[in-house]
């Protein structure tokens, strides 16, 4: 299992000092990716039954799945979210790319 603390800590810190509100529940965004299209639709449907929206996106080369949820840019809640989407992405065998979100001007 990654640590996602440091990253996080390191995005949290850039988006407060660009003047992101980061109480304010921002609509997160995980990029997840896959060997193949099987994977990704398996994953795709464990991440649907945690609670998450998702976005199936197939490629030519590998799938992705596009995670969403809402949530403040603040470090426990973060990783929590980072750590529940790592263990569906690793449980398919693929990989964790990161999060964003769309900038809320405080």
């Amino acid at each position: 299992m990654r640590d996602f603390s440091k990253a996080n800590q390191l995005i949290i810190s850039q988006r407060e000092t660009a003047g992101d509100a980061l109480a304010t529940a921002h609509r997160l965004q995980h990029y997840c990716y896959f060997a193949n299209q099987f994977m990704a639709q398996a994953a795709d449907e464990a991440f649907r039954k945690a609670g998450f929206d998702t976005v199936l996106m197939k490629g030519t080369m590998k799938s992705q799945v596009m995670v969403m949820h809402w949530g403040r840019l603040v470090e426990p809640e973060l990783n929590g979210s980072c750590d529940d989407i790592a263990l569906i992405v690793e449980h398919y065998g693929g990989e964790y790319a990161g999060w964003d979100s769309p900038f809320i001007a405080a």
